[in-house]
């Protein structure tokens, strides 16, 4: 399993799987996801900050401009995404 990350992060958004999400101006859905070295870091769902829930730490585009991100499954066909801070 990946390690845990130190970075900060903020909430991005909340929505059911196949949305039309977009963050740092790509369609996440639309994109491959490329899980960065199988880390996770550990953040509260959105609207339940009570409950903790294990994040991938992802990238989308290009290597040389990666659009980074946090995302995890926190009920069914709903999801949540982080970003840095």
């Amino acid at each position: 399993m990946g390690q845990q990350t130190k970075e900060r992060w903020r909430t991005a958004h909340l929505g059911k799987r196949g949305d039309r999400v977009r963050l740092g101006g790509r369609q996440i859905w639309q994109c491959e996801w490329r899980w960065i070295n199988k880390n996770t870091v550990r953040l509260p769902h959105p609207l339940h900050t009570d409950q903790m829930f294990s994040f991938m730490i992802c990238e989308v585009g290009p290597a040389s401009a990666p659009v980074r991100f946090a995302a995890a499954q926190v009920e069914p066909e709903m999801w949540a995404f982080y970003v840095p801070d």
